[in-house]
Order: structure tokens, then C-alpha cells, then sequence
């Protein structure tokens, strides 16, 4: 089937106007002026004049809803320690009205309710809208006493017996510092079921680029941590995108802290005010504030866990496993240098957990769904980096590599049509998955890269939205030379035959499409240096049903 490079649907008239400025799109005195007096916001005690600066969300969609989110503030305050302009740093508790219609305009509510709004969670809403139609596009709005949100859309996952394809948008890692978000204002275009972020979502640090320099470096508060997301929100193209999809958000690291794992830090500190407060505390409140500011339900007796699965269909089953906060300390100090490093094979070295991991085996061999879509935070197959067999980082799956295998070669033997999707590196990359990570004519050498005999699955690798790559080599777009980074790609496709295309100048986002005979995976590309940015697909690559064979499309 065609794969238009954008496709723009009526949800592009929604996305122009939550770009202007985050205004209501039908206020009181409009179309939706009725319904106010008829609805639950008609009576006395809402919140008076709301500041909708956080935009709406819908997350984690079901075939019966979704999980609705807003942020109250109540302006800058002072003695903010980041400007954040509409978003605003101080918030309030109260009540708002939910307005949910299958209208654009919003008349014909079929929920229309009272949502509490909590002061002590930096004002957000959360609201599990249920008791909705499967595969429906469903609008909807939080209203206060003089103040309304953007109105927000997103769709219901297909009913369970759809065979229809599924189209999936996918970002990672977008430093608000490093650049503008041109490729979300092309995310909210797409006419998509939803959107995964694989983590990196906000940075405890950025490097200095063109929105200035990071000034809430390593937050050792619950509000400077909060200060993050409210301060990522202030960009419109972000604010639409999520006003327009679905969105299911992973947790990889930088929202909290740079590859850590369950054990502490691993990574070297770099300034003295990473370790002010201890480990513990710190990821405590890495944690409040990320269930507070994105659109997530919590598991009753997990408060913190986030992997879950998705059923969209019988055309996919998405896997969204936590491959951060069960996992043991990296092998050899976690070096970004590249080395040789024994431990990185050594058995029972987990990235998973045994609980996850069991969760995740069974739910990949019993699952009937055609494709088995995994979002995966950190790299699956193999990075070779030098002759000698040295892989590319022990953050990655290449520093767990007896899991690894044990993960596919269950897939070789007992799971069909295993995708993956990965987040993380950076740089764009798609591969084929092998049962022990390499195919046959990995360079092994001293680390020892068995080829693997048995294939197990398709990956492809979102680059950074923004975060540096390896071709950046600057924040000018002109006189960048790129010649390094692709002499480097040319030196990874030669030592990774499991490997069929690399990137590693490009920025931007992926969309997935799926059917009953194939899957298809575009790489949109866009110049994170200018805000107004257009669009293009870079590289488009399929795999048949069965096959676990990469294709260029």
C-alpha cells in the first residue's frame, strides 16, 4: 500500500488553532455556549479562571477510553527558578468540568462530569474516561469558571476483532534545550491510533543550544523536577501534537537521572549537585512528578510500575516493557568508551527483572495478535564498533547479552512476526534480530559475538527528536560537516550484517503501519534547528508477514 510522507487529516483544523497561543476552541460565548449551561460546569464551585498552559492529553487508550489529563496554574509566581511562561509555575486545587463528545463542537456529551484537580500534585487532573465506543474518534475539553482548555482529541483502540491496519507514531529523547519541536507539529498531522514516546520525554540536562542554556541542572526538588515538564510544555507543536493522538509515555532515564539503574548511579557525576540529595529520594520524586504530569492510570499494589501491553486489533499487540528501573548495574563500570567487557555476557544479569521478564515471555507467546510491536526503550541487536568484536555501549542489550539471547531465542522458536521499535541512541538505525543479537559474519573477537543461527524479529531505532547525534557537530545549520558520522555508518553497516540502514545525521520521529501481510516503518526527518521546519521521509524499509527479512519499501 502508498505511504504518503504526511497524511493530513481533519484533526489538522484542530492542531492550527491549540497552536495559536493554546486558546479554547470553542469558548463559552461559541458553538459550546448551550451545552455550558446545560452541563456539569453550569453549577457554582469550579475553579475560577483556569490557566490551561500544560495543554490536554489523552493517555494509554483502551477500546472503552482513555486516561484524560490537564494542568491548572495560576500564572508565574515569583521566585520561579524557570521562566515558564504560559505554562505557568504555581497551581491550585478545586474542580473542572470534562466535557467528552464524539462532535467536533462538543454538543451531544456522552460523559460530562466533575474532575478534581489536586493542589498537592502541582495541579493536575487526571480523569479515566470510560464506558466509550471502540475505534471512535472522541473531542473533549476541561472547563473552569472564566477559563477553558484546548480541546483535545484522540481515538479509542479497534475493537478486538478489527483486522484494519495500524498506524503508530513513535519520538524519543527531545532536549528542550537542544532544539525546536518542528517534528511534533508534523506528529499531530499524521492520522495515526496513537503515539509512544520510548522515553527521555524530559532532561535532568541538556546541552546548551538554541533555546539558551539548561537553568534548572540536576533538580533536587519535587517543584524543580515538576518544573521540567511544565517548562517542555510551553512549546506549542508539542501542546498539539498531544492535543491531537493518543499518547502511551515510556520511562527511560534522563527523567531522571542519566543510565542509572535499580542500584544507584552508574554513570560518572559530572557536578557536584547530582549527589545533593540521595538516590532514593531523588527517585522518588522523579518519579511523583512523572506520574503526576503524564496521562497514566497506576497499577493497584505497584505504584510504580509502567510496563503494560496494548491490544489494538487483531493486527498488533503493543508491548511497552520498563527497561530501567529493575535492572542491574551496568557491566564495567558503564563506559561510553567502547571496550571489551566479560561481564556483558555473564548469566543472570537482568535488564528486566524476573517478574517483568516472565510477564513479557508469556505475553509474546501467547499472544495471537498478528504483529508482536514491542516499544523498546534501549537497543536489542548488536552494535559492533571495532574488528575485534567491541561493542558499542553496556547500556544497551549488549550489556545483557545472556538475557538477551534467552529473550530471542524464545522469539526464534515460539513467537511470529516480533517488531521492535527502540528509542535511546540518538542516531536512526534498522536491523534484523537474530537469537543471539548477531547474524552470521559478525566480527567476534575478543567479546566473544556468536553468530546466531535462528532469525527472531525486525528493529527500528527512532532518532532524537532533538538530543545530539553523532552528526550534529554544532548549533548553526550551515557549515556542519557531516562527514565523520557517515564514514561511521559506513563502518557499523560493514561490521553488522544484521544491519540494513543507518543514520546518524538525521533527526525526527517514525510512524509504524502495519497490516495482515506487512509492516512498514518511515523515518520523517526534520531540521531540528528551525521551528518551522518542514517534513520529509528519509528512508522507508517493510518486512513481510513470516519473514523477519528487511526490505527497503
Amino acid at each position: 500500500m502508498p505511504f504518503p510522507s504526511t497524511n493530513v487529516s481533519r484533526r489538522a483544523f484542530l492542531v492550527g488553532a491549540t497552536a495559536l497561543g493554546g486558546a479554547a476552541l470553542f469558548p463559552s460565548g461559541a458553538n459550546a455556549a448551550p451545552l455550558l449551561r446545560q452541563a456539569p460546569d453550569a453549577g457554582p464551585g469550579l475553579i475560577r479562571n483556569p490557566e490551561f498552559g500544560n495543554g490536554v492529553m489523552a493517555g494509554v487508550p483502551r477500546t472503552d477510553g482513555a486516561t484524560l489529563w490537564t494542568r491548572v496554574g495560576a500564572g508565574s509566581a515569583a521566585g520561579s527558578s524557570v521562566s515558564t511562561g504560559s505554562a505557568g509555575s504555581s497551581a491550585t486545587g478545586g474542580e473542572l468540568a470534562l466535557i467528552v463528545s464524539t462532535r467536533e463542537d462538543l454538543s451531544s456529551p456522552v460523559i460530562a462530569e466533575r474532575v478534581q484537580v489536586s493542589g498537592d500534585a502541582d495541579g493536575t487532573a487526571h480523569f479515566d474516561a470510560t464506558g466509550l465506543a471502540p475505534g471512535e474518534a472522541y473531542y473533549y475539553q476541561f472547563r473552569g469558571d472564566g477559563g477553558e482548555s484546548p480541546v483535545g482529541r484522540f481515538r479509542t483502540l479497534r475493537p478486538a476483532d478489527s483486522n484494519e491496519p495500524v498506524r503508530i507514531g513513535w519520538f524519543t529523547c527531545q532536549g528542550f534545550e537542544e532544539g525546536y519541536y518542528a517534528a511534533h507539529r508534523h506528529l499531530a498531522a499524521e492520522d495515526l491510533d496513537f503515539v509512544v514516546c520510548l522515553g527521555d520525554y524530559v532532561y535532568e540536562f541538556t546541552k546548551p543550544g538554541v533555546r539558551g542554556v539548561e537553568s534548572n541542572a540536576f533538580p533536587q526538588t519535587l517543584d524543580a523536577m515538576r518544573d521540567k515538564y511544565r517548562r517542555y510544555r510551553t512549546d506549542a507543536d508539542l501542546r498539539a501534537m498531544h492535543s491531537s493522538h493518543a499518547f502511551v509515555p515510556l520511562w527511560d532515564d534522563h527523567e531522571f537521572r542519566n543510565n542509572y539503574s535499580k542500584d544507584g548511579w552508574t554513570f560518572p557525576v559530572i557536578s557536584p549537585i547530582e549527589g545533593a540529595i540521595g538516590f532514593q529520594q531523588k527517585k522518588q520524586q522523579a518519579w511523583q512528578s512523572w506520574f503526576e504530569h503524564m496521562p497514566v492510570p497506576r497499577f493497584a499494589g505497584d505504584p510504580t510500575r509502567t510496563y503494560r501491553s496494548l491490544r489494538v486489533g487483531r493486527t498488533v499487540e503493543l508491548f511497552a516493557p520498563d527497561t530501567r528501573q529493575y535492572r542491574d548495574k551496568q557491566g564495567c563500570g558503564d563506559s561510553l568508551d567502547h571496550i571489551v567487557c566479560a561481564d556483558a555476557d555473564v548469566a543472570g544479569r537482568t535488564m528486566l527483572g524476573a517478574q517483568q521478564k516472565q510477564w513479557f515471555l508469556n505475553g509474546l507467546t501467547t499472544s495471537d495478535a498478528r504483529w508482536k510491536v514491542v516499544a523498546n526503550p534501549n537497543m536489542m541487536m548488536g552494535m559492533v564498533v571495532e574488528d575485534q568484536g567491541t561493542r558499542a555501549y553496556m547500556d544497551t542489550w549488549d550489556g545483557y547479552g545472556a538475557e538477551r539471547n534467552e529473550i530471542l531465542s524464545t522469539a526464534a522458536q515460539s513467537v511470529e512476526n516480533l517488531l521492535l521499535v527502540t528509542g535511546d541512541d540518538h542516531d536512526g538505525w534498522a536491523g534484523e534480530l537474530w537469537d543471539t543479537g548477531f547474524a552470521p559474519g559478525t566480527p567476534s573477537g575478543a567479546q566473544v559475538n556468536a553468530p546466531g543461527t535462528r532469525r527472531a524479529g525486525v528493529e527500528f531505532v527512532v532518532p532524537s527528536v532533538t538530543s545530539s547525534n553523532t552528526g550534529d557537530g554544532g548549533y548553526t545549520s550551515s557549515g556542519v560537516d557531516t562527514s565523520g558520522a557517515r564514514a561511521e555508518e559506513a563502518s557499523r553497516l560493514a561490521k553488522n550484517p544484521h544491519l540494513k540502514h543507518a543514520d546518524m545525521v538525521a533527526h525526527g520521529y517514525g510512524i509504524l503501519e502495519v497490516d495482515a501481510s506487512e509492516a512498514r516503518f518511515a523515518f520523517r526527518a526534520v531540521d531540528k534547528l528551525n521551528p518551522n521546519s518542514g517534513v520529509e521521509t528519509s528512508k522507508t524499509m517493510r518486512v513481510e508477514s513470516g519473514t523477519s527479512v528487511l526490505d527497503n519499501a
